[in-house]
């Protein structure tokens, strides 16, 4: 996996300003590594391409791939996948101090993994064929087997961002659809968990939707005066116990709240006070 990519700080006995702050990234843009598929263009979803816009890229809008062709997507149904390879860290404005959670990007985050894995059956869109994948990442807790967990820890420099303006947690994410679940955020000073509501059952199995949480800037930031700049830190864990079968594309904090990369209406599937999650569209 290649580490953190620095597009502008270096982290010593002090921080330099460089580059103004605009996100810091867990994974890469690379519809959950199925856009390196040699068999892209055939991949099957909810009866149809799994690409719905033809753009050669999965993003919100699209489904994640039936791999077995039975036009569903879930857990011991043959759909485990591995597609990590040279999955990394990334963005501009910032210094790496312990950023973590990579291995949850671009793997199905499955309770059939393990067994996939031991019977050769987990995909590799990398190289088009079936194997025992690479291993299962653990989980943030160990009361929860099948849950991914993120940690953001940076340092801004002075100047590099503008001190109250607004913070996003984006995310492009697929299939999830069981209740109950909640996003637990844990800040240097505290911690915010809130719940989760599933989408709707419907036809779309496997759908990928883009969603954004918006954050306390002096939640996400602390000033350092030892560094005389920002200690960004921000722990992300998704507490869905029941959720047998979802993926993760990436997760990143940014100036800018994510866009739907279809033209398709924003529906609010969460609304508590000084939290809103916004998904790009409604599935199951």
């Amino acid at each position: 996996m290649k580490r953190l990519i620095l597009t502008s700080l270096v982290l010593s006995v002090s921080i330099a300003q460089a580059a103004p702050f605009k996100n810091i990234r867990i994974g890469d843009n690379d519809g959950f590594g199925f856009d390196a598929d040699a068999n892209f263009a055939s991949l099957v979803g909810d009866g149809g391409s799994v690409d719905r816009n033809g753009d050669g890229h999965l993003g919100a809008g699209d489904v994640l791939p039936s791999l077995n062709g039975n036009q569903a997507v879930a857990t011991n149904n043959g759909d485990d996948f591995d597609n990590r390879l040279n999955e990394g860290y990334g963005g501009t404005g910032f210094a790496d101090n312990g950023t973590s959670g990579v291995e949850f990007t671009d793997i199905a985050i499955s309770t059939s993994y393990d067994a996939s894995s031991a019977a050769g059956k987990v995909y590799d869109a990398n190289t088009s064929t079936y194997g025992a994948g690479g291993e299962f990442p653990a989980s943030p807790s160990n009361q929860l087997p099948n849950q991914p967990g993120f940690v953001f820890d940076f340092f801004i420099a002075e100047g590099d961002i503008v001190a109250g303006q607004d913070i996003f947690f984006n995310l492009i994410f697929g299939d999830y659809d069981v209740t109950p679940a909640e996003l637990d955020f844990v800040f240097a000073g505290g911690s915010q968990t809130q719940a989760l509501t599933a989408q709707n059952n419907g036809p779309d199995d496997g759908l990928i939707q883009a969603a954004y949480a918006e954050l306390g800037f002096y939640d996400v930031l602390t000033w350092d005066n030892d560094l005389n700049a920002w200690h960004g830190y921000v722990g992300v864990n998704f507490d869905a116990p029941n959720e047998p079968y979802t993926a993760f594309d990436y997760v990143e904090l940014s100036v800018k709240k994510i866009e739907a990369e279809v033209p398709a209406p924003a529906v609010l599937w969460l609304l508590l006070p000084g939290f809103a999650l916004v998904a790009a569209r409604r599935r199951k």
